[in-house]
């Protein structure tokens, strides 16, 4: 990637448009386990901001599930040569010592991204679709759909944040 090309993101495209996401969030995390039932619905906080000079965001939250604690990181980013969304993401819930790395698909415009988890080949592995959406200025929803092997939906997470700064 040439330097100019992140320049030019940077003013006028994707990169550009990280900076509406940044900031500090507050809302409700909601756990499924199967596809449409809401098992855990609790408060999470968040903090999104630019790193390494605008080329990726940084989200970082707390939250809880059942009364326990949890905590993640992700980055999400934007591969310019690629022309697809990526993420990397990391939490104390369910993915042990695990980094799920994520990527979208080439020339999307929808902000999502799929990373694979269990298994050992494609058959036995399972996907997490995770995709950004923004309502307004000040609400975004992140959610993470759980994928069985087969294709089909499993529950997930859904955050639904309101900007509080």
């Amino acid at each position: 990637m040439s330097k100019e090309k992140f320049e030019i993101s940077k003013r006028e495209g994707v990169h550009k448009e990280f900076e509406s996401y940044t900031g500090n969030w507050k809302g409700v995390n909601q756990m499924m386990f199967k596809e449409g039932e809401v098992t855990d619905e609790s408060p999470i906080f968040g903090n999104i901001k630019l790193i390494l000079g605008g080329r990726f965001l940084l989200h970082e939250y707390k939250g809880s599930y059942g009364g326990e604690p949890l905590e993640g990181i992700a980055i999400y980013g934007y591969h310019i040569d690629k022309q697809r969304y990526e993420s990397a993401w990391v939490e104390s819930f369910g993915m042990g010592t695990g980094i799920l790395f994520s990527e979208g698909s080439p020339g999307a415009k929808e902000w999502s991204f799929t990373g694979h988890y269990g298994g050992e080949t494609p058959e036995t592995s399972w996907g997490w679709k995770t995709s950004l959406e923004k309502d307004g200025d000040d609400r975004l929803i992140i959610f993470s759909q759980n994928l069985r092997p087969n294709g089909e939906k499993a529950g997930g997470v859904r955050i639904l944040y309101e900007r509080i700064s």
